[in-house]
Order: structure tokens, then sequence, then C-alpha cells
């Protein structure tokens, strides 16, 4: 490997980024080949003109930019957007994507590039092994975790922080659930996964941006890419619950018609009506989530490497020089990505 792509959103967190930069030339210092790093800017308010004098320091790092967006479009497409900008350069060997933070330690990169060994394409995650926050914090993830399980059948350990081959990243550009959550959207794409034991980090200052709300939609936005899984399971939860209905209101005729002397008066029709009442609710909940999402699949979806220009504003070079571009695209691609970015 001759060179390596770091993708960082960052979202108004730049004294944070100024650190990482920090840390990440002091383990390029160490690494085998070039790195270069692209921040991705999600529409922040605050301006990193004032920490651009301190970028000067670094003496490892090939490069850095910032990637300015039109506006504020969350922390998920901004990580797709950086993504489908490296894709589209097509300068580098693999790409690592991590927060600006301090919360996924660059000192781990070493550990994730070691993991590859022999393998030409690869996909490398880090499972986060022992977590730094609050206890109502661990507790909401391990009911995310629990429900993911339920609903979608598959196991999510692992968080943005992930290591990708150049020829996985332009397949992952393609999958339109990495609009939404790269972790489901890396399970989704059916990509060889091999899964790499990382403690989560301390943050560098400040509090996290993303508020309960966030983490109540990001949580969601990972289950939806499951959205078939989930309408299957719940056709099944349908039948199931038709059938032990229709078994129960039967039972209960039964028992009215040739058991009275056992009967309370009242109870059977309050028992079937509220079983009716039931059986309906399910019965709507799920031909309405059967329209949706046949619905759905007739509809255009976002497919990241043709859809992300248009919110991409302009960039920026910090210091140092971008690889430079030796890989030849396909046809095919270049006719998807055709087109300079400004």
């Amino acid at each position: 490997m001759e060179k390596l792509r770091i993708v960082v959103p960052v979202y108004n967190d730049w004294p944070s980024f100024r650190i990482l930069l920090r840390e990440l030339d002091q383990v390029a210092a160490r690494l085998p080949c070039r790195v270069f790093v692209t921040a991705v800017d999600d529409g922040s308010t605050a301006v990193p003109d004032q920490t651009y004098n301190s970028f000067v320091d670094t003496q490892h790092l090939a490069g850095a930019e910032i990637l300015h967006l039109a506006g504020n479009v969350g922390h998920q497409r901004a990580i797709a957007i950086g993504l489908c900008v490296a894709v589209t350069d097509g300068d580098f060997d693999a790409v690592i994507v991590m927060d600006a933070d301090g919360e996924d330690p660059p000192q781990m990169i070493e550990h994730l590039l070691r993991s590859i060994g022999q393998q030409t394409d690869f996909c490398i995650v880090a499972r986060r092994r022992k977590r730094t926050e609050t206890v109502l914090f661990k507790l909401s993830y391990l009911v995310y975790k629990t429900i993911f399980k339920l609903t979608t059948g598959k196991t999510v350990n692992f968080g943005n922080f992930s290591l990708l081959s150049r020829s996985y990243a332009r397949r992952l550009v393609l999958v339109s659930d990495l609009w939404n959550n790269l972790p489901a959207a890396i399970l989704r794409s059916r990509l060889p996964v091999t899964s790499v034991p990382v403690d989560r980090g301390r943050r560098y200052e400040g509090a996290s941006k993303m508020n309960f709300t966030s983490l109540v939609v990001h949580g969601l936005s990972g289950i939806s890419v499951y959205a078939d899984t989930i309408f299957i399971r719940l056709l099944l939860l349908t039948i199931f619950l038709f059938f032990f209905g229709s078994v129960s209101v039967a039972t209960v005729l039964t028992l009215r018609l040739f058991f009275p002397a056992h009967a309370t008066p009242g109870w059977a029709t309050t028992v079937t009506f509220g079983l009716a009442i039931i059986l309906l609710q399910v019965f709507f909940t799920a031909l309405s989530s059967i329209l949706m999402l046949l619905h759905s699949r007739v509809q255009r979806l976002v497919t990241p490497i043709l859809d992300f220009k248009p919110y991409l504003d302009h960039r920026q070079l910090l210091f140092g020089q971008p690889f430079s571009v030796t890989v030849k695209l396909p046809e095919w691609e270049k006719a998807l990505i055709a087109g300079p970015i400004s």
C-alpha cells in the first residue's frame, strides 16, 4: 500500500480537528505509506480560518484538504460524500473513515492496517471493546443493538471507524443505503467484513454535537436500511397473530355455545370483539407497510456516487499536495461520475 486516504466529517469541531491532524501526523511518521486527509465540512457555522496557522506544523502527512458542503446534510451523508470524492479522484489504495473528536483513536490506524495481512481487498471495521460514555448511553446503545438484532436478524457492533480497500470503496458508493448509515450499508453490501477490537477514545474537547434526538434518528436510519427484512418479519408476525386470534375466537365461541354454564355473561362478546380489533389493527399495519414498501421500490433511489455533487460547494487545500491520479477507471464508471469537481 502506497497511498492512504482518511475521510473525516467535521461539524463546527475545528479545534478537535486541529488536534486530530497533529496526532495523525505522528502516526503517519510510522506508516509505510503516504497519508492524505480529507475533512468534510458538514455546513459548519464556525469558520475554521483561525486554525490554519497550526497546519504548518505537520511534517509527515502528505497533505490535507477541506470539502466544504453547501449545507448541513448530517454526519452519515457527509461521510458518503467524502467517500464519493475519494473514489472520484481515484488517488488512494485504501481509505479510512473516522470521526474528528478523538473517540476514534488515530493510534489504532496501525492496528487496522496490520489486520489486512495478505488481503488485496478488505473491509476492516473497529468493533467497540471499551466505551467511555455514561451508563445511560451504554444502556440506550444496548437497547438499540437488541432492537436491531430482533428486527433485522443482523448484529451491529461497530461504528464509522473503518478501513476499506479502493475496490470495496468503489462498490460501497454504489449502495443507496450508504446515504443513511455507513455501518448498516457495509452489512447490506455483503462485503466480507473483518472485525478488529478497538477501545473507544476520549473526546479531545467540548461536548458531542449529537443530542438524544440525533441518536434516535441515527439508530432508526440504520434499521431502515433493512426495511424489506423488517417487512417480511412483520408479515410473519401478522400471520401468526391472525392464526392465534382465529383460534382464540373459535375457542371462545366453543366455550360460549357448548359450555354456557362456565361462562360469565357478556365475556364472550367482549373477548371476541377485543381480539377482532387487535387482528384488524395488525392487518392494516401490515397492509400499510406492504403498500409503502412496494411504493418505495418504484421510486428512484439515491445513489451516492451519482447524487453527491450538488452538495459540494468547493474544495480547499490546507497544505501539501493531493496524490497524483494514477488509477484508470472503467468507461462505465467514468460515465457515472463524469465532470470535474470544482
